[in-house]
């Protein structure tokens, strides 16, 4: 049986990388093919007047000319750097800190200008918004921009002159943002286009190195096991000057995390695969968890606040223009479905009325419940019923609605990722507007600047469905070559024929057929007394996975079972294998009850 189809081809066989990835882009609506010629005349007369040929490599490199410098703070002297991860080519964003006389610190977040390069309504700026983001996949990207764009001339790369757009502000070091000398109630932010030369290309890896002292602390050479090279210092800047910056960012940042958290926000955060591939680029060798650090919250920190405080100057600036991004709150059934199953199954109460009560009973579970496996259990049951954050113009919805649910906050934006998200461009340039005075005069009405917002809102949802396919696809190839034949999978829902399950080790929810497993179990799904749905499985015969097999006198988990009853937040054991029939796809099979340890 076929759904409806509306665009039907013939690609590949399964297993086969190139084809996989041609399948899925072409299935979410995001491949995107060549940039057109006309599109790549547009960026050439754009970056045309700062190429050169750089001596030692001998590739084309671009620097502004000093007509671009008119008008822009100069930032070129300041110890400016990036952190991102190690394989990163698009780099959006640069920062720097300087402390203050008076114990407050400076906070400058710089974002590539890539406003300056793509002129309104050009080839170039249809094809950008037309892609809306960029698709970022295991074996590639499908770039928003072309590459003499997004990772040249835009790029915010080490040792080079950049154009940006920043937002400088001064924070007190307890994380609050402190008020204008003078000023009143006003708070002491500055937003302007800016020159900058980055120092270093840090990593999140380095960076984490040098937060946690593992490098950098007084020794005339760094140790390059820490801290490489390629991504030490350039321009006359110390290891010792940018590792104390970065040890202070990492200071303000955890005092402006735990603000946060305190007035209520939100963190949903779930197990991100990452993948080492062989050198043919298609071959996955290595498959783990993807770490998330101090260093990657230190930058989430003040993104975030760059982020608000641009929104804030489009509300007050731009009116019904701005260009917003807000959170609706989750769906109810959904949560209240969590909220019964935690009670039934830990005698446990989620508080569900808003973000800060939800976090509090999440980290209430943490501090209570001696099993970590729960609270992870819990905190993906809950990203089912949340509802995506989405662009808006502001003038087309209520102010209530601007919120978001997640921050908790009245209003945010993006702004700090225009290199592969349109809607910054339309931030950059609205924000460029309120300093120019030239609101009235934009060229975009709010209802064609909340009509692209909505594009885009689509468009990010077809990229992220293309993302988790791609890592679906490679997970698959991987374990075609690494089966699981045993690991630990925990129920998550229960329907008439199939029933979710979560394999924590690879951060993996797939659903589970009946019907796959005929052969070895009798299986009985139904509704109990209190309405929950439940499946109770009898093993066939003792030739089972998992049980005890006939002649060898082994047992993959010990006894042999006689039943088990299957409902939420029921841990069973699993295997996890390659499912070669096309579509590819991971395959989970029940093995039996969970004897193990998590």
């Amino acid at each position: 049986k076929w759904p409806p189809c509306i665009n039907v081809r013939r690609l590949c066989g399964t297993c086969n990388v190139e084809g996989e990835t041609k399948a899925l882009l072409v299935e979410n609506g995001v491949d995107h093919g060549d940039f057109s010629p006309q599109v790549l005349r547009d960026v050439e007369e754009s970056v045309k007047s700062g190429r050169f040929l750089e001596d030692a490599s001998g590739d084309m490199g671009w620097r502004p000319t000093e007509e671009m410098y008119a008008g822009r703070r100069d930032y070129r002297e300041q110890r400016v750097f990036t952190i991102d991860p190690t394989t990163a080519k698009d780099l959006d964003d640069a920062l720097h800190i300087t402390p203050l006389e008076d114990g407050r610190v400076e906070i400058g977040v710089h974002i590539a200008d890539v406003s300056h390069f793509i002129p309104f309504s050009s080839a170039v700026d249809e094809e950008a918004l037309k892609r809306a983001t960029t698709v970022y996949l295991v074996n590639g990207i499908v770039p928003m921009l072309p590459r003499p764009l997004c990772e040249i001339a835009c790029s915010l790369n080490e040792n080079v002159e950049r154009l940006a757009f920043s937002c400088v502000w001064r924070m007190n070091m307890d994380g609050t943002l402190s008020k204008k000398k003078g000023g009143g109630k006003k708070d002491d932010i500055w937003y302007g286009k800016t020159v900058i030369k980055s120092c270093a290309r840090l990593d999140y890896a380095t960076a984490q190195n040098i937060i946690d002292e593992k490098v950098a602390n007084g020794e005339k050479r760094a140790d390059e096991a820490f801290w490489p090279k390629s991504r030490q210092p350039t321009g006359g800047h110390a290891i010792d000057e940018v590792a104390g910056d970065v040890r202070l960012m990492h200071k303000v940042a955890m005092a402006r995390r735990k603000l946060r958290f305190d007035n209520g926000a939100l963190a949903l955060n779930g197990v991100k695969l990452a993948f080492q591939l062989e050198e043919d680029g298609e071959t996955p060798k290595l498959c783990a968890p993807y770490p998330i650090r101090d260093s990657n919250r230190l930058i989430e920190e003040f993104m975030l606040m760059a982020n608000y405080l641009v929104a804030q100057r489009l509300i007050t600036h731009a009116s019904g223009r701005a260009l917003l991004r807000n959170h609706n709150p989750p769906i109810e059934q959904g949560m209240q479905q969590v909220v019964d199953v935690s009670r039934e199954s830990f005698d446990f109460h989620i508080d569900t009325t808003d973000s800060k009560t939800l976090q509090e009973s999440l980290s209430r579970l943490s501090r209570e419940c001696d099993d970590a496996l729960v609270v992870q259990c819990v905190t993906e049951s809950l990203m089912t019923p949340m509802r995506p954050a989405e662009y808006l113009a502001a003038g087309e919805l209520d102010e209530m609605d601007w919120s978001h649910f997640a921050l908790n906050i009245p209003y945010y934006t993006h702004f700090t990722s225009p290199i592969r998200r349109y809607p910054d461009v339309i931030v950059h340039r609205l924000l460029q507007a309120t300093l120019d005075e030239e609101v009235d005069g934009f060229p975009q009405t709010q209802k064609e600047i909340h009509a692209a917002a909505l594009h885009c809102n689509d468009m990010r949802m077809s990229a992220k469905k293309a993302q988790e396919r791609s890592d679906r696809v490679f997970l698959s190839l991987y374990l075609k070559t690494n089966p699981i034949s045993s690991t630990l999978g925990v129920c998550l829902g229960v329907g008439e024929k199939t029933f979710t399950v979560f394999v924590p080790s690879l951060g993996l929810s797939t659903r589970v057929f009946l019907q796959e497993h005929e052969d070895e179990f009798d299986m009985n799904a139904f509704e109990d007394d209190d309405g929950r749905r439940r499946i109770v499985i009898h093993p066939k015969t003792n030739d089972v996975p998992g049980m005890q097999q006939p002649g060898n006198g082994e047992s993959n988990t010990g006894d042999s079972w006689k039943s088990l009853d299957v409902r939420v937040f029921t841990k069973l054991e699993v295997a996890c294998t390659c499912k070669m029939q096309p579509p590819i796809d991971v395959r989970v099979k029940v093995v039996g009850p969970w004897k193990g340890e998590e």
